[in-house]
């Protein structure tokens, strides 16, 4: 046996998570180099800086796949320790680690080069399509694949030689003792002491790695870092491994998602039943289907539309027994006239923020697939709002108040129509510039206050451009760290109200007082633009509902349903029906401000006109795993609850049964576009 095995395989294996950090580094700066530098991708640079927090911020996304490599490498070696083989077992391990990192290293950099893009859905093509087209495509000589080959192998080389040379020291400093079965006590206990101490930094180290910060948990990297940028080293930071991994998780999703996960029914029956057809074909076009037409002729013109989305806004916040708080006191101000409305019954289509935005930024109802995995192959969706702003001329702008990189959603809005996304890193330096006071940010991202303030800025700057601006706050989110003291919170009046009644829960004023906080915020972005660009149009609405509702017990309705308000100064707004859920609100905005007879695409109803038109027959809306007509609210599970002393009839269970049909018919649709397009056709086997 090897004279302190143990010891010496800590210490490789500590040397060899070391390497990768090389390793892994000298593969940015080649992606870096050629295809930013060479090829002219990275464009302008602000700042040195740049380069510098693309590669840090690239190493803490590289730590996670570095102390998994490492991590085997040291239970390789365990499970090899009485093995005489067990160094040349790590090598081959290492070789294989070595060679595949830097396969998929340069593959990115090929992909790149075609596709202009880090790895996505498009990689799937690649593997899936003519294998034996691509080869020759390949070697043609058009991406220079044949010297990366070259280069690969050449790199393998160089690393391995590096290792060998490392690994072999090691080897040599400690040598061998064919008598290590009767060393001494005192040695043993040297050696023994050694490994432990070696063992708790090799711990320490892959802790680290595995959480990317110098903390016992782990974090949400999308979240807390701050993405440069330039858009190429925005790309470039999360490295090959990570883009890698998100093109599996969609696939792995969306290949394993069946038209049968939604409906029982085939296609065909979907279409023919949801779209009420009384004609049977072997083929349909949904666009056709989902074609709307603007009864609009008012001829107002609205030249800047603010789409909100605010962080955790629910209906519940609406309530009159919160006035005395007011606690949403500036929202319900915009409805003191006839240029504010807000829908009674107003269900989320998603519970997450980014499961929000798939339906917010597309149109689509909410599959649970990851759109923004399947981002290389998607096509603006007819019914996406960017799509169809920009149709009617306007500049599509996205806001949120967290890291662009968040859910890759830089890119996923660029491919529904949006020219610009601002994120923390401009919301923060346009505070800075103007001398906005600090705090700027909290766990989230920037706070909503510097965040208005900077779509406010931007669109004053550019007021001669009509604009379509969808805004994604944050701070209303745990753990709830805005100042709130600056803004003169009623934090103490709060916590008396909720101490004084048996009704509600034990409520942190923090988190109320963030609701309050939101609303003013929101409030006075309005009121600040509506006094120079009173040809504005707002919408107002929650991403989903924020599960603190206070009572005991949340009722059906209160977990369900957020709030829609939708302003403007220079329009009568008027309500067509009282219910809708957010899959309405891209006609509503569309109703409002498109010339008459435009034509546009969407599953949802317009809500509201500016014009004397009839009320709609629309009475039920289909929300997420729920739905609800004007009397009652249901889900899937056959519950029903009766709201505004609706009264119970006798076939309600037989309507709410019928209408969550309807949103099962929407959902396997949404993903039949998202899955397959446009054109639905007779298949013996769909999926």
């Amino acid at each position: 046996m090897e004279r302190k095995w143990l010891e010496k395989l800590l210490v490789k294996s500590i040397v060899f998570a070391l390497f990768l950090f090389v390793l892994f580094f000298a593969m940015k700066l080649c992606f870096v180099l050629y295809s930013g530098v060479y090829h002219g991708a990275i464009g302008e640079v602000k700042s040195y800086m740049e380069y510098v927090n693309t590669f840090l911020n690239g190493l803490r996304y590289d730590s996670r796949h570095i102390a998994g490599l490492s991590l085997a490498y040291f239970v390789l070696g365990l499970l090899f320790f009485w093995s005489e083989f067990r160094w040349f077992v790590l090598w081959i391990y290492v070789l294989i680690a070595v060679v595949l990192t830097l396969f998929i290293g340069i593959s990115e950099i090929v992909f790149y080069q075609i596709y202009n893009d880090v790895f996505n859905a498009n990689l799937l093509g690649l593997i899936f399509d003519d294998q034996k087209a691509i080869f020759h495509t390949g070697i043609s000589g058009q991406y220079g694949i044949t010297s990366k080959v070259l280069l690969w192998l050449f790199l393998s080389l160089v690393f391995m030689w590096i290792y060998t040379k490392i690994s072999g020291k090691i080897t040599r400093e400690y040598g061998r003792d064919p008598l290590s079965s009767i060393r001494s006590r005192s040695t043993r206990k040297e050696s023994a002491l050694a490994s432990l101490i070696l063992f708790i930094v090799f711990a320490f180290m892959m802790m680290i790695c595995i959480n990317s910060a110098f903390s016992f948990k782990g974090i949400s990297l999308d979240q807390a870092l701050k993405p440069v940028e330039n858009t190429f080293l925005r790309k470039a930071s999360p490295g090959a491994f990570r883009d890698l991994y998100l093109v599996y998780r969609g696939y792995a999703k969306i290949s394993n998602s069946r038209f049968s996960d939604y409906t029982s029914q085939s296609p065909l029956e979907v279409v023919e039943e949801y779209f009420e057809l009384d004609s049977k074909q072997s083929q349909y076009n949904l666009k056709d289907l989902l074609e709307k037409k603007v009864g609009n002729s008012s001829g107002e013109k609205i030249d800047y539309v603010f789409y909100i989305v605010a962080e955790s806004l629910s209906e519940w916040h609406f309530d009159e027994e919160f006035d005395e708080l007011g606690l949403t006191s500036g929202l319900k101000s915009l409805l003191n006239d006839n240029h504010g409305a807000k829908i009674g019954v107003f269900l989320e289509n998603a519970g997450s923020t980014i499961k929000s935005m798939d339906v917010h930024l597309t149109g689509l109802f909410q599959t649970e697939i990851p759109v923004n995995s399947v981002l290389g192959v998607l096509e603006p969706f007819v019914t996406a709002p960017g799509f169809i702003m920009k149709d009617l001329g306007y500049k599509n702008n996205f806001y949120y108040g967290g890291s662009g990189i968040w859910q890759k959603l830089d890119q996923y809005t660029a491919t529904q129509g949006f020219e610009k996304i601002y994120y923390n890193t401009q919301i923060i330096e346009n505070a800075k510039l103007n001398g906005y006071s600090a705090p700027y940010e909290g766990l989230w991202g920037a706070y909503d206050h510097h965040l208005f303030a900077l779509v406010r800025d931007n669109t004053f700057k550019e007021r001669n451009k009509p604009s379509f601006n969808m805004i994604l706050t944050t701070s209303n989110h745990p753990p709830y760290d805005v100042p709130l003291e600056q803004f003169n919170v009623p934090l103490k009046k709060i916590e008396k109200f909720f101490a004084n009644s048996s009704k509600y829960k034990e409520k942190n004023p923090r988190l109320i007082g963030h609701i309050w906080y939101q609303d003013k915020m929101i409030t006075r972005f309005i009121e600040e633009v509506s006094k120079v660009l009173p040809n504005s149009l707002f919408v107002v609405t929650g991403d989903h509902y924020d599960r603190e509702y206070p009572k005991v017990g949340a009722a059906l309705k209160a977990s369900n349903t957020i709030p829609l308000i939708i302003y403007s100064p220079s329009l009568e707004i008027k309500k067509l029906t009282n219910i809708g859920s957010h899959i309405d609100i891209t006609p509503s905005i569309v109703e409002l401000i498109a010339p008459n007879g435009y034509i546009y695409h969407s599953f949802g109803t317009p809500l509201v006109s500016n014009d004397n038109m009839a009320l709609s027959e629309k009475n039920s809306a289909l929300g997420y795993f729920a739905i609800a007509t004007d009397r009652f609210i249901a889900n899937k599970d056959g519950e029903i609850e009766y709201f505004n002393e609706g009264t119970a009839q006798h076939n309600d269970k037989e309507l709410a049964k019928s209408l969550y049909k309807r949103l099962e018919q929407a959902t396997a649709l949404s993903w039949w576009i998202l899955k397959n397009g446009y054109e639905v056709k007779n298949e013996e086997k769909t999926k």
